[in-house]
């Protein structure tokens, strides 16, 4: 046996402890403000921070230049989620009027994403055209 005490809090207790607030507040509090049904990725990400900011002990992030696979399974694992949870959701738009915002995201607001993105990495980031539409 070691000599240091059995049960300890560590930095990774206090992280999980704070998930669990972060994921507990993201979904109530919402409810309690509008009484709507929540957007929570947001909510979540911006709880997220400021808990990994404020609260002491906090393990310290991995840098994903010299760790990148856990950010590119976690990346990945985000990406299925979303998709799965956008795959729910238009099980439920039957109505084609309620596609209206999501024909004016694909239609104006994807193209001029793209653009910009590669815009920004031709002038900013020194990149060939070619590359420049890729990462656009």
């Amino acid at each position: 046996m070691s000599d240091g005490s059995f049960f300890t809090l560590d930095g990774y207790h206090f992280a999980l402890g704070a998930v669990g607030a972060v994921v507990i507040l993201a979904h109530w509090l919402p409810r309690f403000v509008s009484r709507r049904e929540p957007a929570a990725s947001g909510l979540l990400i911006l709880l997220g921070m400021g808990i990994f900011a404020l609260v002491p002990g906090m393990p310290i992030f991995p840098d994903p230049r010299i760790y990148p696979f856990p950010w590119e399974m976690v990346s990945e694992l985000c990406v299925i989620v979303a998709l799965f949870a956008t795959g729910l959701r238009i099980d439920k738009l039957s109505d084609w009027s309620r596609w209206g915002p999501t024909a004016r995201l694909l239609a104006l607001t994807m193209p001029l994403t793209i653009l910009s993105v590669a815009l920004m990495g031709w002038a900013f980031a020194g990149m060939t055209a070619a590359g420049a539409i890729l990462l656009g």
